[in-house]
């Protein structure tokens, strides 16, 4: 039985919004344009961390820095294309999640390795009036997912004990650093599936945002 929750901590890329098939799309591009390849198993396997260890794959890659450089460099310009239309990026029941939430009194937390500013774009192009009450990055002098130092910084900005805190995530990342900062936590699948030993640090499992409210109702 789930202790009372009072804040909502979401990931982002990947769980609020489309990002990460796009990301995976505009670096296999930029590697296919400078003839090179990174297996994408690899690759799924950086997803929901700031920070990265590239040394493991320094000898059999060693360009591979550079094309992540140039992908985030024009990640923008990908996006704008392909989302153009305000919401087009949403994943499915993110607004109805966001307006239960805020019905009912949640406090709302964005807590993403992607930047604030680059949090703040997509926030903005959601279709309608996201209202975070946090939005933190790991980047800003916090350790990275699966560390739980962003994770507890929320719930200390918030005035909030962890045990309070249910966090949203997609990535093994974000679910080892919810675990090991001793928060509840959803596990909802997008690029990269879980294996038995991820497994063991899920708590809850849901198809989508939308489900996240029967949850919810159901404590």
């Amino acid at each position: 039985m789930m202790e009372t929750i009072n804040t909502v901590i979401f990931d982002m890329d990947g769980l609020m919004f489309d990002t990460e098939t796009l990301y995976i799309d505009v670096f296999e591009e930029i590697c296919k344009k400078h003839d090179h390849y990174f297996p994408r198993e690899y690759f799924l396997g950086m997803l929901g961390t700031s920070y990265f260890d590239y040394s493991i794959y320094h000898k059999d890659y060693p360009w591979l820095e550079d094309m992540l450089k140039i992908a985030d460099d024009e990640f923008v310009s990908y996006y704008e294309k392909r989302f153009a239309i305000p919401g087009s990026a949403n994943k499915y029941g993110l607004k109805e999640l966001h307006d239960y939430l805020k019905t009912n009194h949640y406090k709302i937390c964005i807590a993403s390795s992607s930047s604030v500013p680059h949090i703040k774009r997509l926030v903005n192009n959601c279709g309608f009036d996201f209202k975070a009450d946090l939005m933190l990055s790991s980047q800003d002098a916090y350790a990275s997912k699966p560390a739980p130092d962003l994770f507890l910084a929320c719930a200390k900005e918030m005035g909030v004990e962890p045990k309070n805190c249910l966090v949203l995530e997609d990535s093994k990342n974000g679910i080892r650093a919810a675990y090991n900062a001793n928060m509840h936590r959803i596990w909802i699948p997008d690029q990269v599936q879980f294996n038995e030993e991820d497994m063991k640090f899920v708590e809850l499992q849901c198809e989508n945002l939308k489900r996240v409210i029967d949850i919810l109702e159901a404590m």
